[in-house]
């Protein structure tokens, strides 16, 4: 049988491995399937600023907006102790600078996932925990890709309703990209929706960042540099 008229067949890339080191394969495919789907704005997380500076030199002498979504304030845990995470931490002033005054919103809120009830532990059931575990068998980079959206969403720097391409990893830099129909958080699970996969690794880790299937490059992580 034939497909369609209204059909669409779109190349998509799976990692061999999650990490830091498909982040400018990664939003290279962004930036091609942007043009292919006449998107015209992309989300990066970025933790520390190192994925978002990526971005903005990816995208750059293109039409395509750049919205960077961080952490709050916090730490993350690696092989060789703990690395600040938070974009606006003073750490990495530097890198926040570049991008505002490339005019790229920088946004920091709540994860939608992560709310007070995380309190509890991870492992209570609350439904914002069975929402975070049941995306994380997609890979973290797909929760985290979702989540950003609607922490973008909710801040005002996206519209509710628009189609996007949001980019995430998986511990640090950037593996997983799909194309999203965002919505306000409180609207999630009525709006959101996941229209295509652009990018993601084959499979997910389950330790980070010491599991065999991660990949990357953590040096400038814990020199500060993000």
């Amino acid at each position: 049988m034939e497909a369609d008229e209204g059909d669409v067949e779109r190349r998509v890339l799976y990692f061999r491995y999650c990490g830091e080191a498909n982040t400018d394969v990664l939003l290279a495919r962004v930036r091609a399937w942007c043009g292919e789907a006449s998107c015209r704005r992309v989300v990066v997380a970025s933790e520390t600023g190192a994925s978002a500076l990526r971005a903005l030199d990816a995208l750059k002498e293109s039409r395509i907006g750049l919205i960077v979504v961080t952490h709050y304030p916090a730490k993350t845990t690696g092989p060789r102790g703990e690395i600040p995470i938070g974009l606006k931490r003073p750490e990495y002033s530097e890198a926040l600078r570049r991008l505002v005054d490339a005019g790229v919103p920088v946004v920091q809120g709540t994860r939608p996932l992560a709310p007070p009830t995380r309190s509890l532990g991870w492992g209570y059931p609350t439904p914002p925990a069975v929402v975070d575990a049941t995306l994380e068998l997609f890979g973290a980079g797909t929760k985290i890709a979702v989540e950003a959206a609607l922490m973008a969403t909710d801040a005002g720097a996206l519209d509710e309703g628009e189609v996007v391409a949001s980019c995430a990893g998986t511990y640090k830099g950037l593996d997983t990209a799909l194309a999203v129909r965002t919505a306000y958080s409180m609207n999630f699970f009525r709006e959101f929706e996941v229209r295509e996969v652009i990018a993601k690794p084959l499979r997910r880790v389950k330790a980070l960042p010491e599991h065999e299937n991660w990949r990357g490059d953590l040096d400038n992580y814990y020199k500060g540099h993000g």
